[in-house]
């Protein structure tokens, strides 16, 4: 099982930086107002983009063509329907603070995101290493927007 750690690319950045080790795999870059992201692996360069009337749903392309799509099943969960390549996951917070995700197969928990820290900014994932790292970003992705979202949403209701 692969551990990787996403750090905050800045303290004002929506962005994060992959660490396997010290080792840096990439960095994910997010847009402030359209939430789009992008990174590149191994010099290819990948885009993210949100889609539909709240942007929740997601689909990760490579030179234009579409690699994986994740759907928001719930307007009230954190659970996020992500397939890929024919494969279907399915990424769902766990527990009320939305600082740990788990990943399925089926019903099966694979995979793990924890946030950690004081402020949840930086994350811990542990994904079986059958799970290719582009598709391991865009989960980083997918839960990072998610936590975006809510702290917006908290913000606007007090």
């Amino acid at each position: 099982m692969a551990v990787i750690h996403a750090e905050p690319l800045g303290w004002a950045s929506f962005g994060v930086r992959l660490l396997a080790g010290e080792k840096e795999l990439t960095q994910l870059k997010v847009s402030t107002f359209k939430n789009k992201g992008s990174f590149e692996l191994d010099g290819e360069a990948f885009t993210i983009e949100p889609e539909g009337l709240f942007r929740i749903n997601v689909t990760l392309k490579r030179d234009g063509q579409v690699i994986a799509k994740a759907r928001k099943t719930s307007m009230w969960r954190r659970r996020f329907e992500v397939t890929s390549a024919g494969h279907r996951l399915i990424i769902e917070g766990r527990g009320w603070t939305g600082r740990e995700y788990v990943l399925l197969l089926g019903k099966q928990a694979v995979g793990w995101v924890k946030r950690e820290g004081l402020t949840g900014r930086k994350l811990r994932l542990e994904f079986p290493d059958e799970v290719p790292l582009m598709l391991q970003v865009f989960l980083t992705y997918i839960v990072t927007a998610q936590g975006r979202r809510e702290a917006a949403a908290a913000a606007s209701g007090s």
